[in-house]
């Protein structure tokens, strides 16, 4: 019998109506998809039947099964399914190299992670920077937060909506994107001359975003590689605020502004 617990490491169990949608209609993250399970009731919700029509329209095998029997099969209570669970192959990280070469352009926006390890920010930072329409997250190989299933659950299924490239050498990197013209702007907490306001901040594009950990911030050479260094203004009484949070506001902003570009 098949079972969550089972699955073997090159497979993972997709589960949740807007993940595994997702799933079916982008797919960023290039996997295989070897087949739905659905439960019974749930076939008349709306995007269930969006789902069924891609599912057919890909060849991919649907196994419809009675709400018992798809309890059983998935066999972990604790992932939400909201009834359809799809298995697939492993996420495949975005080319970073193909990206700036035939992708990027004069507006791409993009976001690097430095020092975050938390999986639940991670989804969280997906899926606000999907909300706000940035063109991709870059994250380090090394001392990093990965994708995993459970990064898929927290991004409440944009994670299959966002490019996340996976870089050897974060800094090495970041020097390239300044050899490509994108502005770098690396966040910061500290009352320093040099650290702006985000309020009296012009972002220019093409741009790229560097986050930190709530308690270690951006690396000494992220900052000394970024263009501008800037903050949020928050009550002096605390030090900072959650990354994802944060990000969610510096997302809105940039966005805010791009559209006056």
């Amino acid at each position: 019998m098949f079972n969550l617990n089972n699955l073997k490491s090159n497979l993972e169990l997709i589960c949740g109506i807007n993940p595994v949608y997702s799933l079916l209609k982008t797919n960023i993250g290039k996997r295989k998809i070897y087949e739905i399970y659905l439960s019974n009731s749930k076939q008349s919700i709306p995007k269930i039947k969006e789902i069924l029509i891609l599912a057919k329209e890909k060849k991919i095998q649907i196994n419809v099964l009675e709400d018992k029997k798809f309890e059983e099969i998935i066999g972990d209570i604790q992932v939400k399914t909201q009834g359809v669970c799809a298995k697939v192959s492993n996420y495949t990280y975005y080319d970073f190299d193909l990206f700036l070469s035939k992708e990027a352009n004069r507006n791409s926006r993009l976001v690097i992670l430095d020092n975050i390890t938390d999986v639940g920010n991670f989804g969280a930072i997906i899926r606000s920077a999907f909300a706000f329409n940035f063109d991709g997250i870059v994250i380090p190989k090394h001392r990093s937060v990965e994708v995993n299933k459970d990064v898929n659950r927290t991004s409440a299924g944009t994670l299959e909506e966002v490019k996340i490239f996976q870089v050897s050498n974060l800094i090495q990197y970041i020097k390239l994107l300044k050899s490509k013209g994108f502005w770098i702007y690396g966040t910061d907490t500290e009352n320093d001359i040099n650290v702006k306001s985000i309020d009296d901040l012009d972002f220019i594009f093409p741009m790229a975003l560097i986050l930190g950990s709530e308690h270690k911030g951006i690396s000494r050479l992220a900052k000394e590689n970024s263009d501008f260094l800037f903050k949020i203004d928050i009550n002096e009484k605390l030090d900072s605020i959650n990354v994802s949070v944060a990000a969610g506001i510096i997302f809105y902003e940039i966005n805010k502004r791009y559209k006056k570009v």
